[in-house]
Protein backbone atom coordinates (compact mmCIF):
# COMPACT_ATOMS: atom_id res chain seq x y z
CA UNK A 1 0.00 0.00 0.00
CA UNK A 2 1.58 3.24 -1.13
CA UNK A 3 0.30 6.74 -1.64
CA UNK A 4 1.99 9.98 -2.52
CA UNK A 5 2.11 12.49 0.33
CA UNK A 6 4.08 15.75 0.13
CA UNK A 7 6.19 14.42 -2.76
CA UNK A 8 7.17 11.47 -0.57
CA UNK A 9 5.90 7.95 -1.04
CA UNK A 10 4.07 6.88 2.09
CA UNK A 11 5.04 3.45 3.31
CA UNK A 12 3.22 1.25 5.77
CA UNK A 13 5.22 -1.09 7.99
CA UNK A 14 3.87 -3.81 10.22
CA UNK A 15 5.80 -5.52 12.94
CA UNK A 16 5.83 -7.16 16.32
CA UNK A 17 7.11 -5.13 19.28
CA UNK A 18 10.25 -6.86 20.52
CA UNK A 19 12.63 -6.26 23.41
CA UNK A 20 15.54 -3.98 22.63
CA UNK A 21 18.38 -2.67 24.75
CA UNK A 22 16.00 -0.19 26.44
CA UNK A 23 18.38 2.72 25.92
CA UNK A 24 15.58 5.03 24.78
CA UNK A 25 13.76 4.54 28.06
CA UNK A 26 16.87 5.51 30.05
CA UNK A 27 17.24 8.83 28.18
CA UNK A 28 13.54 9.77 28.32
CA UNK A 29 12.45 8.51 24.89
CA UNK A 30 11.07 4.98 25.23
CA UNK A 31 10.74 3.23 21.89
CA UNK A 32 8.87 0.28 20.52
CA UNK A 33 11.42 -1.83 18.67
CA UNK A 34 9.76 -3.57 15.75
CA UNK A 35 10.58 -6.86 14.10
CA UNK A 36 9.77 -6.02 10.47
CA UNK A 37 9.76 -8.41 7.53
CA UNK A 38 12.77 -7.80 5.29
CA UNK A 39 10.70 -7.05 2.19
CA UNK A 40 9.10 -4.09 4.00
CA UNK A 41 12.41 -2.34 4.64
CA UNK A 42 14.10 -2.31 1.24
CA UNK A 43 13.10 1.13 -0.08
CA UNK A 44 13.55 3.23 3.06
CA UNK A 45 16.43 5.60 3.73
CA UNK A 46 18.16 5.36 7.09
CA UNK A 47 16.94 8.23 9.20
CA UNK A 48 14.17 9.73 11.28
CA UNK A 49 10.56 9.92 10.10
CA UNK A 50 7.27 11.36 11.27
CA UNK A 51 4.81 8.50 11.62
CA UNK A 52 1.28 7.51 12.64
CA UNK A 53 1.16 4.39 14.78
CA UNK A 54 -1.97 2.24 14.79
CA UNK A 55 -2.50 0.35 18.06
CA UNK A 56 -5.81 -1.19 19.14
CA UNK A 57 -8.07 0.95 16.95
CA UNK A 58 -6.30 4.20 17.91
CA UNK A 59 -3.78 6.25 15.94
CA UNK A 60 -0.88 7.97 17.71
CA UNK A 61 1.69 10.40 16.35
CA UNK A 62 5.31 9.37 16.65
CA UNK A 63 8.85 9.61 15.38
CA UNK A 64 10.67 6.57 14.06
CA UNK A 65 14.34 5.89 13.53
CA UNK A 66 15.29 3.40 10.88
CA UNK A 67 18.95 2.57 10.89
CA UNK A 68 22.02 1.17 12.53
CA UNK A 69 22.03 3.22 15.78
CA UNK A 70 25.49 4.74 15.16
CA UNK A 71 25.60 6.53 18.53
CA UNK A 72 25.19 3.18 20.33
CA UNK A 73 27.29 0.92 18.17
CA UNK A 74 25.95 -2.61 18.44
CA UNK A 75 28.23 -5.62 18.40
CA UNK A 76 26.15 -7.04 15.58
CA UNK A 77 25.12 -4.50 13.01
CA UNK A 78 21.48 -4.94 12.18
CA UNK A 79 18.92 -2.54 10.79
CA UNK A 80 16.59 -1.41 13.57
CA UNK A 81 13.09 0.04 13.49
CA UNK A 82 12.42 2.05 16.65
CA UNK A 83 9.34 4.20 17.11
CA UNK A 84 8.81 6.70 19.92
CA UNK A 85 5.03 6.99 20.26
CA UNK A 86 4.04 10.44 21.50
CA UNK A 87 1.79 10.65 24.58
CA UNK A 88 1.80 6.87 25.01
CA UNK A 89 2.87 4.78 27.98
CA UNK A 90 1.79 1.15 27.71
CA UNK A 91 3.54 -2.21 27.80
CA UNK A 92 3.03 -3.54 24.28
CA UNK A 93 5.74 -6.21 23.97
CA UNK A 94 4.61 -9.00 21.67
CA UNK A 95 1.85 -6.92 20.10
CA UNK A 96 1.59 -5.98 16.42
CA UNK A 97 1.83 -2.35 15.34
CA UNK A 98 1.09 -0.78 12.00
CA UNK A 99 3.22 2.28 11.27
CA UNK A 100 2.37 4.74 8.51
CA UNK A 101 5.55 6.55 7.54
CA UNK A 102 4.36 10.01 6.59
CA UNK A 103 7.42 12.23 6.11
CA UNK A 104 11.20 12.26 6.34
CA UNK A 105 12.76 14.44 9.07
CA UNK A 106 16.51 13.85 8.75
CA UNK A 107 19.21 11.34 7.92
CA UNK A 108 20.58 9.07 10.61
CA UNK A 109 23.71 10.41 12.27
CA UNK A 110 26.12 9.58 15.10
CA UNK A 111 26.28 11.92 18.08
CA UNK A 112 29.31 12.56 20.28
CA UNK A 113 27.27 12.44 23.48
CA UNK A 114 23.93 11.36 24.88
CA UNK A 115 23.14 15.04 25.59
CA UNK A 116 23.56 15.90 21.89
CA UNK A 117 21.29 12.99 20.96
CA UNK A 118 18.62 14.08 23.45
CA UNK A 119 18.74 17.67 22.11
CA UNK A 120 18.29 16.39 18.56
CA UNK A 121 15.44 14.05 19.55
CA UNK A 122 13.63 17.00 21.10
CA UNK A 123 14.11 18.96 17.84
CA UNK A 124 12.90 15.96 15.81
CA UNK A 125 9.73 15.72 17.90
CA UNK A 126 9.18 19.48 17.67
CA UNK A 127 9.51 19.36 13.89
CA UNK A 128 7.20 16.34 13.65
CA UNK A 129 4.57 18.04 15.82
CA UNK A 130 4.62 21.10 13.55
CA UNK A 131 3.98 18.86 10.54
CA UNK A 132 1.25 16.87 12.35
CA UNK A 133 -0.61 20.06 13.23
CA UNK A 134 -0.43 21.79 9.83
Amino acid sequence: MMQVLDNYTQTILKGEVIHGRQIGRTIGFPTANLHVKSEDESSLLKGVYGVKVHHENTYYNGVMNIGMRPTFKDEKEALSFEVHILHFNQDIYGEQLKVDILFFIREEQAFNSIDQLVQQLNLDIEQANKRFHQ
